[in-house]
């Protein structure tokens, strides 16, 4: 799922800028949300609720934030998708509900493409890694917060509980928000061929990363993104090195943009 994220379609983000803040964004995000979840009273069910809620409206967004010609496709999407996580049952409720969330994450991560510089992001998925690692297996924080929202009782409408989407749930798999948001802030700080590569590279080693779940009942999910962008960073020295008077390009591959003038 990471790897297809990673690959989905979404902006690029600029390449120079000065945007600091954005450093520490989707680590505070992380933060943010273990915190409500352990000690404001309700936060949970508030969570769950924004979660139920704001999922489609982030999703069917996403093509505005793309900057699609095609954006009026986006809301009619998410909105079968929500429906079909509310209604539907098993694999596919669980299907519907994974794609609703990984496109509201394209969508938020589109969004941040449009005011932080690559750099940044790719600095913020380094701190965002590193302190998930700390909070899974430093504390119980993580670990509690997940059994927390997955307990939380949505209300019913038609006599069913609405889409559960606090979570991203497929069978007994379960993950975080950031966990898909990760890959998707990958996807657009990374282009071209490079990109397809790094999205593979996150997918091996998420399956790789998750063999310690026979030795552990957590683990940090965001780690595997850093393979990817490692890969990433990796392929570009390397196509500097071999065509060293080529002007750089934005993460596409060392001829994937020679062609046509305007």
């Amino acid at each position: 799922m990471q790897a297809l994220t990673a690959a989905a379609p979404a902006r690029q983000a600029r390449g120079r800028g000065r945007s600091w803040v954005w450093l520490a964004v989707p680590a505070l995000l992380l933060a943010a949300g273990v915190a409500i979840i352990d000690l404001v009273p309700q936060g949970p069910h508030a969570l769950a609720l924004l979660a139920t809620f704001g999922t489609p409206v982030l999703a069917a967004a996403g093509g505005l934030f793309l900057g699609s010609r095609l954006w009026w496709i986006w809301p009619p999407v998410a909105a079968g998708l929500w429906v079909a996580a509310w209604l539907a049952h098993g694999l596919v409720q669980d299907a519907a509900g994974v794609a609703l969330v990984a496109a509201a994450c394209l969508a938020a991560a589109s969004a941040a493409a449009i005011v932080a510089p690559a750099w940044s992001i790719k600095v913020g998925l380094v701190v965002l890694a590193a302190l998930d690692v700390i909070l899974v297996w430093g504390t119980t924080g993580v670990e509690e917060a997940t059994t927390t929202l997955q307990g939380v009782a949505l209300p019913h409408a038609a006599g069913t509980p609405l889409p559960s989407l606090q979570q991203v749930t497929f069978g007994g798999a379960v993950m975080g928000w950031l966990d898909v948001f990760a890959p998707a802030l990958l996807g657009v700080v990374v282009t071209g061929r490079r990109k397809l590569g790094a999205a593979a590279v996150t997918g091996v080693a998420a399956g790789l990363w998750g063999l310690l779940l026979f030795v552990t009942s957590e683990v940090a999910a965001t780690v595997p993104v850093l393979a990817g962008l490692g890969f990433a960073a990796a392929d570009a020295r390397r196509s500097r090195l071999r065509h060293p008077l080529e002007p750089a390009r934005a993460g596409g591959g060392p001829r994937g943009d020679r062609g046509g003038g305007a």
